[in-house]
């Protein structure tokens, strides 16, 4: 009986701590006027378009890195995904290609709450103009490998080191 209880409340205590897990919400601001958010040119860009659909399983992937009961909100505000389409490619339309001056930029705006406070917060434009110089493999299944990476630094940078509470 006493095992029983013990567990009962080992399991209670496991909820608590993964109910108290950091929230992460990522909304989008007038998707439609986005700079470039398509990754096929034949797509009309709304909330549900794949790339945005990419972006915020990033940053909800990031998100679980904070500790319990950090709150992080991000309103993007305009994207410009890495690369160009170049339709008079005929044999590949919705190719992207890759040039120096195609780099990924994100333009959003944040807050990061915890213990009742403002943590963090701003506006400002994500880049990673050396995108093509960074080593490192990119796997044929990603979607968004350059953002991605892109967002991981900002992430640490701007987010993870203030929102862990060091």
């Amino acid at each position: 009986m006493r095992m029983l209880r013990s567990l009962a409340l080992g399991g209670a205590a496991l909820l608590a701590v993964g109910g108290a897990r950091a929230e992460v919400t990522v909304s989008f601001f007038e998707p439609g006027r986005y700079t470039d958010a398509n990754l096929a040119t034949d797509r009309p860009v709304g909330a549900d378009a794949p790339a945005l659909q990419a972006l915020r399983r990033q940053f909800e992937r990031l998100g679980r890195r904070l500790p319990p009961g950090r709150s992080l909100r991000i309103e993007i505000l305009d994207v410009d995904l890495a690369g160009r389409f170049e339709p008079w490619r005929v044999q590949a339309p919705n190719l992207r290609v890759m040039t120096g001056a195609t780099w990924p930029r994100l333009r959003l705006r944040y807050v990061l709450e915890g213990e009742g406070r403002v943590l963090a917060r701003g506006e400002e434009d994500v880049t990673d103009r050396t995108y093509l110089d960074r080593g490192g493999s990119i796997r044929s299944g990603d979607r968004l490998p350059y953002e991605e990476r892109m967002l991981e630094d900002w992430f640490a940078w701007r987010i993870a080191r203030v929102g862990s509470g060091t």
